[in-house]
């Protein structure tokens, strides 16, 4: 756990990961390719134990198991042994593969978060005022699967390739500021204007535009844009007036 007021810690909690790794198969889930070939061997060997359990995971199972008679019986059934099912893959030499990448990545994202706390820190507090005096837990995911998910209850999941310099400083700022806001568009902009643009130029030299962040608040982001810039220069800081003047 780093810094001066607020607490955050990166773990690793293995029924998640398992589940995660194991719910993360189509393409598009896939933040790089590299160690690609271990997760989807572990993804392989977890339906050659079970394809029935492996089709309950939570989040994954869908319902067509209640269509056959007695199938919300059998669904339960099957759910009661998800426990033994997830012990058999915990031990296996594919997930242990899978579990030291991760280890290895969660010891990363601690290290430069705990780098750039500080200088990342005193530009949130600048922009938004906040008092950043909470703890949080950021549950590490594997690098090459994409995660990033605020979870409420300050826990948040994490996992992504490292796309550009400090990635995972910015990204976990964005996911720790949607505890700190309602959620709407016009928020979840701010949010992405604070973190993935201004935080990352502050951080990386990166200017913007072009933003970055989703696309389809790209039209809202063009349109607070200018007045975003006069709040920047502005010598005395007010985010919750500000923010009311965008409404």
């Amino acid at each position: 756990m780093y810094n001066l007021s607020m607490k955050v810690s990166f773990k690793i909690k293995k029924d998640y990961l398992i589940s995660h790794a194991l719910l993360s198969a189509s393409n598009d889930r896939f933040s790089s390719e590299k160690n690609r070939k271990d997760i989807v061997e572990f993804q392989n060997y977890a339906w050659k134990v079970s394809k029935d359990l492996y089709s309950v995971i939570p989040g994954r199972s869908g319902a067509d198991i209640l269509l056959d008679d007695g199938g919300l019986k059998k669904y339960q059934k099957m759910t009661n042994r998800l426990q033994s099912y997830f012990r058999v893959l915990s031990k296996s030499k594919e997930f242990k593969k899978i579990h030291n990448q991760t280890e290895q990545y969660r010891k990363f994202c601690a290290n430069q978060w705990k780098k750039n706390y500080k200088r990342a820190s005193g530009v949130i507090k600048e922009l938004t005022q906040l008092k950043l005096n909470d703890s949080f837990t950021v549950f590490i995911t594997h690098p090459s699967l994409k995660n990033g998910r605020n979870l409420k209850a300050n826990k948040i999941a994490w996992g992504h390739t490292e796309d550009w310099k400090n990635y995972t400083s910015v990204y976990i700022w964005h996911e720790i500021l949607h505890s700190y806001f309602d959620k709407s568009d016009l928020n979840h902009t701010l949010i992405e204007l604070i973190a993935d643009n201004e935080l990352r130029y502050r951080l990386n030299g990166t200017k913007y535009p072009p933003f970055e962040g989703h696309e389809y608040l790209l039209k809202i982001k063009k349109r607070m844009f200018p007045n975003w810039k006069k709040y920047l220069k502005s010598e005395h800081k007010d985010f919750n007036r500000f923010r009311d003047g965008l409404r």
